[in-house]
């Protein structure tokens, strides 16, 4: 396994790493692993580094909001909430798994209140985003945005 794949991880050398048994046991007994294991642990630690550093990127918020997601191909909507949203995107958990596929263009509509909130006063942030990554067995897609949403608007929120 190449050094940047896990020396480089600020996940791993601070013991943040979801799979840090996994490849401790690889680098510590690689000669008791097969070659199959060995690169089932390259391709975990790589796809991991990468939605890890994709991830903590920005600030990101972690509030409940409402969402309404609609696809360009009709008029089906799709209610959810957001696990957490940053200026750059959002991960969206669906109550109806919508079948998206990656790179799919959403258009996302995120409202500041709870729905059986008596608050009249709501803002609506609406935003076009691609999806980048897919849990169907979570029903959570992740939305990166088209344009950057300032994070004094997710704030006001």
């Amino acid at each position: 396994m190449d050094e940047a794949s896990w020396e480089g991880c600020p996940y791993y050398v601070e013991d943040e790493c979801p799979h840090s048994s996994l490849v401790d046991r690889t680098y510590l007994i690689p000669h008791l692993l097969s070659s199959a294991e060995v690169e089932e642990v390259k391709a975990i630690c790589g796809k991991c580094g990468l939605y890890l550093n994709e991830k903590r990127k920005n600030f990101r918020l972690k509030k409940p909001f409402r969402v309404v997601a609609t696809t360009g191909t009709g008029e089906e909507k799709f209610r959810g909430r957001i696990a957490n949203v940053s200026g750059v995107g959002a991960l969206v958990t669906f109550n109806d798994w919508p079948d998206f596929v990656v790179d799919q263009k959403v258009e996302i509509e995120i409202y500041s209140r709870r729905k059986d909130s008596i608050d009249l006063d709501e803002t609506v942030i609406k935003v076009t985003g691609e999806v980048k990554r897919i849990d169907a067995e979570d029903k959570q897609a992740a939305v990166r945005f088209l344009e950057e949403v300032q994070p004094e608007f997710l704030l006001a929120l």
